[in-house]
């Protein structure tokens, strides 16, 4: 079992014997700005959900996480959980390597042919015993890394005819997972990647069987969702994301997640509906609060103002 991070690469290896009682990272909901993971599971009880897509975890999957994922580990039982995380920066993979994966999804069938994996622990101990210096093994693993991914890209790449219409999706998701708190419209996105309408929402629908709006929504909640529980208040979030009044947006999170901000699901529309002035009135509360406490603020430290 080991760690390694060297500028910005990050390896470990694991082993965690009552996962049910530990502070992971992994745990928790959580997304990656500039850099690819590796993840591969090696014993336990768990699932993994990136995005939409969840997976029970099997001996040895392996999963690729492309940045802007949102996702997390879910332990079901209280045995032993061992895996192993490996992070590159996105400009250490070729762009055209990236995007493969990207349309391939992110769980593969581990092959024996990857053997990098089985021979890591070794390899990092022996770069120690050696007394190697740091450079030396973040150059080793990084090729090694990237052998990887080209191995993947290449054994299990869609065919030519797919491609292109791929790319065009591909090119579609990074734009929304980068302007997320800007107005999206399938009119934007038509004149951004000069295609008609009809086209971009055509070519979507085929790849992700989901329409564009409908992925743009589920985006913009899931970073809702992940800035919430990182003690973001509801309205403010509500405001980043470019929501002109809390109560769309607290229709919007109910709809999708099928529970409120805060918490409690709600079935009833009537009760929805009162939900929605309540939120939104503690939200108004909040902002007066803190208006009057910084006014306050500035009244007692002016030495003009005490008697």
């Amino acid at each position: 079992m080991f760690t390694f991070k060297y500028m910005d690469m990050f390896i470990s290896h694991q082993l965690i014997e009552k996962p049910m009682e530990a502070d992971s990272e992994g745990f928790r909901l959580h997304y990656h700005e500039n850099c690819i993971e590796v993840y591969v599971f090696l014993g336990g009880s768990a699932r993994m959900k990136v995005e939409n897509r969840l997976k029970v975890l099997e001996n040895r999957d392996l999963a690729v996480i492309m940045p802007y994922e949102m996702h997390e580990v879910e332990i079901l039982e209280d045995v032993p959980y061992e895996y192993m995380v490996c992070r590159l920066p996105v400009t250490f993979v070729p762009e055209m390597i990236s995007d493969r994966l990207k349309r391939l999804g992110t769980f593969f069938v581990w092959e024996p042919k990857i053997v990098f994996l089985d021979r890591m622990d070794d390899y990092y101990n022996q770069y120690r015993e050696e007394g190697d210096s740091d450079v030396m093994l973040y150059l080793g693993l990084s090729s090694w890394l990237a052998s990887i991914l080209f191995y993947l890209a290449r054994n299990d790449a869609p065919s030519d005819a797919a491609e292109s219409e791929n790319i065009l999706v591909s090119d579609i998701k990074k734009y929304v997972e980068e302007n997320l708190a800007r107005r999206i419209t399938v009119q934007d996105l038509a004149e951004k990647f000069h295609r008609s309408p009809s086209y971009i929402e055509k070519q979507f629908l085929a790849v992700t069987g989901e329409s564009v709006m409908t992925y743009v929504r589920k985006k913009r909640l899931n970073l809702a969702e992940f800035l919430i529980k990182n003690k973001t208040r509801p309205s403010d979030v509500a405001k980043h994301l470019g929501y002109t009044d809390y109560a769309s947006f607290y229709r919007a999170y109910v709809s999708v997640k099928g529970v409120p901000p805060a918490g409690k699901k709600i079935n009833d529309p009537q009760e929805c509906n009162a939900a929605v002035e309540e939120d939104a009135a503690c939200g108004e509360r909040a902002e007066k609060a803190e208006e009057e406490q910084k006014c306050g603020d500035g009244v007692d430290s002016s030495p003009n103002t005490r008697q």
